[in-house]
């Protein structure tokens, strides 16, 4: 009879771990939604070169700020001075109050490493974007000047 209790009590330390861990939390469901809308900018934006299909995955606030004709200017400079995208590293993802922030690490043709921001507002639209190309040769080269 003590062994039919232990199994019992067995199974259920077994099943009272699944199910806790079977319901995602609030911030898994902003992060996995987050990151989807980040992947459809960046291989809209980025990859296909789709400057439309970019500003319709963003926010309304975002719509109303940035023509259209002015994300087509933006995605042809990045094209230009950027060159083609090679590859794309999730960073981090910080959740503040009332919005988000996902980083990720890019490498183009023409510049080695590029920080990609996305900000997200309280309702998990995108808001905001910003990619900064790092060269490190050249801020070196400038600080040196600049001691001179």
């Amino acid at each position: 009879m003590k062994k039919i209790y232990l199994l019992a009590m067995m199974l259920c330390l077994l099943i009272l771990p699944a199910t806790a861990m079977a319901a995602p939390s609030a911030n898994a469901k902003a992060f996995e939604s987050e990151e989807t809308i980040s992947n459809q900018w960046i291989d809209a934006m980025l990859v296909k070169q789709d400057s439309a299909s970019a500003l319709a995955v963003m926010s309304a606030d975002a719509k109303k700020n940035v023509k259209a004709s002015e994300m087509l200017k933006a995605q042809q400079r990045m094209a230009k001075e950027l060159g083609t995208l090679k590859e794309s590293r999730f960073v981090s993802w910080t959740r503040f109050d009332k919005t988000d922030q996902f980083i990720y690490l890019m490498s183009f043709d023409k510049a080695k490493v590029v920080r990609c921001e996305f900000i997200f507002n309280s309702k998990g639209e995108l808001d905001y974007f910003a990619l900064t190309p790092f060269a490190p040769q050249e801020n070196a080269k400038a600080s040196n000047k600049a001691k001179k």
